[in-house]
């Protein structure tokens, strides 16, 4: 255990004890990307120097495992377990959990790309010993010059003012593309998980641990770029909602859930997005939600399994600043 000084600015604003940090990436076929994140992860996150990277590469038919297994050559931080068979997501953060070293386990996706000093952000926030989750801000990098990618703008401008607006009332009970928990708080998730991030969330926040979203902390993301996978997308994740309800008797932030346990945020939140937003995209936006809801009720009801999702091609490209036309929240759609 030793003293973990964060600095600001060249000022140190704060210390306290960590022993060690884990970042954990969970990779299927991200030879396009993985370079990019570990380059970032590596050199512009100021990680302390006997932190560790531990890539799982599961099922992967790319070059991902021998693009990490070149960043072990050079890093020795870099640790990488390939699961020759793809056993889905959930069997990755379960390697992680049970092998991180570190007392604060950090989670960034593979086909992300976090904003300089991002992991410094989201770590200062366990100062506090009743913070257990401190999730990043996605931001795709989509530019909106297509329906699809207005939608997909819109999807996370409004997920990202849900999440600070239940901040400060302690509410939040989802996590991110990027997060940090404190090790120890869960140790394992159930195998068929499709979203593993919430399904942490939820359970974190039922054993008391308070769950922060810190807005400033930004992880570029890039969004699918046709109808159909979009729709495809939203769908598997309503899915692991309905999930995760049965798994826990909680479900993770979503305006149908709210609307029954907190009417007036939930009507508060739906006037942002009727007002804030441009009209048309706001109705395809909400008609989208209405159908994959529906669609998603359904797959769930006839036993239909997502923890081995098929990937979306248009996601898996690589993540770079450069293509960036959303780092400002502000944008309206």
């Amino acid at each position: 255990m030793k003293v973990f000084t964060l600095p600001t600015n060249g000022i140190t604003v704060l210390s306290f004890l960590v022993n060690q940090i884990t970042v954990g990436i969970c990779a299927y076929n991200e030879e396009k990307n993985i370079a990019n994140l570990l380059n970032n992860v590596l050199t512009a996150q100021e990680l302390p120097s006997d932190s560790e990277v531990l890539v799982v590469c599961s099922g992967c038919t790319d070059a991902t495992a021998e693009i990490v297994q070149a960043y072990m050559a050079q890093d020795p931080r870099v640790k990488l377990h390939v699961e020759k068979q793809r056993r889905g997501k959930s069997s990755a953060i379960n390697y992680i959990l049970a092998n991180a070293e570190g007392s604060v386990i950090l989670f960034v996706s593979a086909d992300t790309l976090p904003v300089n000093g991002s992991f410094r952000r989201l770590i200062e926030w366990l100062e506090n010993p009743r913070i257990g989750i401190v999730c990043g801000n996605p931001l795709p990098i989509n530019p909106p010059t297509s329906v699809v990618a207005q939608l997909v703008q819109l999807l996370w401008r409004f997920h990202g003012h849900v999440f600070g607006e239940l901040n400060d009332s302690g509410l939040a009970r989802h996590a991110t593309e990027m997060f940090c928990i404190r090790k120890g708080i869960i140790n394992h998730i159930p195998t068929q998980t499709v979203n593993d991030d919430a399904y942490i969330a939820v359970t974190a926040k039922e054993k008391g641990w308070l769950i922060k979203f810190d807005s400033q902390s930004k992880v570029l993301i890039c969004g699918p770029v046709t109808f159909k996978e979009y729709f495809a997308q939203r769908r598997r994740i309503l899915f692991g909602h309905y999930q995760i309800r049965k798994l826990t008797g909680r479900s993770p932030q979503h305006l149908m859930h709210m609307l029954p346990l907190y009417p007036l945020k939930t009507i508060k939140l739906l006037l942002w997005l009727l007002t804030k937003n441009k009209p048309v995209t706001t109705a395809i936006f909400l008609f989208t939600e209405l159908w994959v809801n529906l669609f998603s009720i359904a797959d769930f009801i006839w036993g239909k399994t997502y923890f081995q999702w098929p990937a979306l091609s248009s996601t898996k490209n690589a993540v770079t600043p450069l293509k960036n036309q959303a780092l400002s929240t502000e944008v309206q759609l």
